[in-house]
């Protein structure tokens, strides 16, 4: 299948999540989990604080016990081991549990997010970022993109698996064959046509770059490039550089 219909369906997706407004539900998302995870530290709190307290109240009571009352110092230090031992536990859990569900935002971070979401979708269709730092930007925020091809003939279902743990399904439609096929402007091809008797490959595609024009896959042209559009519609053997070359050979 090709890559192109997927690769445009990925990005929409990601730009929309990290636009302002996808941004401004993340962060109320996330304060809400905020709260509820303070929440929960309240109950932690509550639960050591009284486990502690029945610690306290078991030392107090062996404390207090005759020695000489070997039977009843034997259980009042069992039962108070038990609850230095409650207490260990709990706080071990409680460390693991604030560990895994420990997530808050500062002040600065929910500005710089709102900074991004003005700013990305310009940074993302400017001339000066590569597709290298596209994908990075990509893998930032996704972990994995997975596609259908099978199940639905003529669909491509898309599963975008993002690394917060939300999964987002797309569909999009199969490019038929030669469908969308990339292809070097019209206007370019016209232009090189019109050069090919006069200029070297080396001078039209220097031209061709000067008016902005690109290939097919977006890339400034060369003089390969130019010289395989000049063959392949007969235009090979046209052009000062083979005329010189011709002279020399005479």
């Amino acid at each position: 299948m090709t890559a192109r219909p997927v690769d445009a369906a990925v990005m929409q997706a990601f730009l929309e999540a990290v636009s302002p407004m996808g941004v401004e539900v993340a962060v109320q998302v996330l304060t809400h989990v905020e709260q509820q995870l303070e929440d929960l530290r309240r109950q932690w709190d509550l639960q050591l604080e009284q486990t502690r307290y029945e610690a306290r109240l078991a030392q107090r009571k062996y404390d207090a016990v005759d020695p000489d009352n070997r039977l009843v110092a034997a259980e009042l230090e069992r039962r108070w081991n038990a609850q230095l031992t409650r207490v260990a536990e709990l706080e071990q859990a409680y460390a693991k549990a604030e560990q895994e569900a420990s997530f808050t935002l500062t002040p600065e971070e929910r500005a710089a997010m709102q900074t991004l979401a003005q700013d990305l979708s310009a940074i993302w269709q400017a001339e000066t970022t590569t597709q290298a730092e596209r994908k990075q930007l990509l893998r930032l925020a996704i972990e994995s993109v997975q596609l259908d091809g099978v199940s639905r003939p003529g669909r491509i279902e898309v599963q975008i698996r993002w690394r917060s743990g939300v999964v987002t399904r797309l569909e999009v439609k199969r490019a038929q064959p030669r469908e969308g096929s990339l292809k070097t402007p019209e206007q370019a091809v016209t232009r090189i046509h019109e050069l090919a008797a006069d200029l070297s490959y080396a001078q039209i595609a220097e031209e061709l770059n000067a008016i902005g024009w690109r290939t097919a896959f977006g890339r400034p042209f060369n003089s390969q490039h130019v010289g395989y559009i000049c063959r392949r519609d007969g235009y090979g053997r046209r052009g000062p550089h083979m005329l010189k070359s011709a002279d020399q050979a005479t």
